[in-house]
């Protein structure tokens, strides 16, 4: 069996480890648009920051795919498919067959069409190419513009304060992170940023990027609001890269559509990871390209031997060195029927939505206290009302739950 994998990112790299595992015998060839092995892309931060210096952001020694028999093609992409002939043709014209292929060709950042975005000194943060062209240009004292306050551009403006820059992150939203956080949590949140030398701009919609004598200069709001740096960061979301499948008549929505198997509308044909949409979600997160990752290898294998039922949204990391657990609904509107429980300590924060008692939503700021049994108890859809009084104190320890 010949597997072509087009993508050697998180899922197209996890899939080839499950691949070899269940195929042992099988050809298996990763093509990656980087020239470069695969590394996680979060560990970009920490090799921004200087956390990490860039041998130790790679998983894999070079000689790890000649030892698992995987052939990997730096450099290149995938840019047409062939479903009826089984092949591919890549950016160089080669030519590879398949039996079976996956599609885990990823995402790319988006940046709005504003007026000076396409200008020097404007940047995205998605590959370690990407990373080195923002540290070329880092000065202590100098002042960063990032536009967009969700996890990535605050942790980059984190990285960034970490090398000695100022930073001001503009946020569309009236808070930050909206879908992980509530309003009490986004005010701590913005309160810790300020103490790390970073200020966030809310309600703030960008106009245009300013332009100075080396670049962008800064943004201008659309109420008039000013926003001076030495460079702009665009952290605005990424978009699944549909091109190629869409060219193929394979099934595109706002991502390459697939049905619990992980298969596309053409036959051998799968995909799993960022470039994914199923059951109408787009994830864009690690965990969900993970699971899609073992349950496409396993049906390119043996086809429907394995079932995605989806991943529950769960965010659980540090947000600018803050403990942050984000689960489910964690805002509910004032029609549904839900039990509200929160709880606060001086820089802890807790808040649990329970629907008849069974949790609809976590959110955990400051703390993971707790937050291997809410997991649990949010999975297995346990009844908490017995708890609700203890969910009320911050500084119970869950022991007896």
């Amino acid at each position: 069996m010949t597997y072509v994998i087009a993508g050697g990112w998180a899922a197209g790299t996890a899939a080839a480890q499950h691949l070899r595992k269940l195929d042992p015998s099988s050809a298996i060839t990763i093509v990656d648009v980087e020239s470069v092995a695969y590394y996680p892309r979060p560990d970009l931060i920490d090799y921004l920051a200087g956390r990490k210096s860039r041998d130790q952001l790679f998983m894999h020694a070079t000689s790890w795919y000649s030892e698992n028999r995987i052939t990997l093609i730096s450099g290149r992409r995938v840019v047409h498919v062939h479903a009826a002939e089984h092949q591919v043709t890549l950016d160089d014209g080669t030519v590879l067959s398949y039996d079976r292929l996956l599609l885990a060709n990823g995402a790319s950042p988006f940046v709005p069409p504003l007026p000076g975005a396409d200008q020097v000194g404007v940047f995205t943060l998605r590959t370690l190419d990407d990373a080195d062209a923002l540290l070329s240009r880092i000065v202590p004292g100098a002042t960063v513009v990032v536009v967009g306050g969700g996890l990535l551009g605050l942790e980059a403006a984190r990285a960034l304060a970490e090398r000695g820059m100022r930073a001001v992150v503009i946020e569309f939203a009236g808070r930050l992170l909206p879908n992980q956080l509530d309003e009490r949590s986004a005010e701590m949140l913005v309160e810790h940023l300020r103490s790390l030398g970073i200020t966030a701009l809310l309600d703030a919609e960008t106009q245009q990027i300013l332009s100075g004598d080396h670049g962008a200069a800064g943004v201008l709001l659309k109420d008039g609001r000013l926003a001076h740096g030495d460079f702009v960061l665009f952290s605005t979301g990424v978009r699944p890269n549909v091109s190629v499948a869409r060219e193929a008549g394979i099934a595109t929505g706002r991502g390459v559509q697939v049905d619990d198997s992980m298969q596309t509308s053409a036959p051998d044909v799968y995909a799993a990871g960022d470039v994914v949409e199923h059951r109408g979600r787009v994830y864009g997160i690690v965990p969900p390209c993970l699971e899609q990752a073992r349950v496409a290898a396993q049906n390119m294998v043996s086809p429907g031997t394995a079932a995605y039922e989806g991943s529950i949204m769960s965010s659980s990391l540090k947000t600018c060195g803050i403990d942050v657990l984000s689960m489910g609904n964690v805002n509910p509107t004032q029609e549904q029927r839900v039990h509200v429980i929160q709880a606060q300590g001086q820089q802890t924060y807790r808040k649990v939505v329970l629907e008849d008692g069974i949790i609809a939503g976590v959110i955990l700021y400051g703390t993971t206290n707790g937050a291997r049994q809410l997991q649990q108890a949010m999975r297995s859809h346990a009844d908490l009302t017995a708890f609700q009084e203890r969910l009320a104190d911050i500084d119970w320890d869950f022991s007896d739950m």
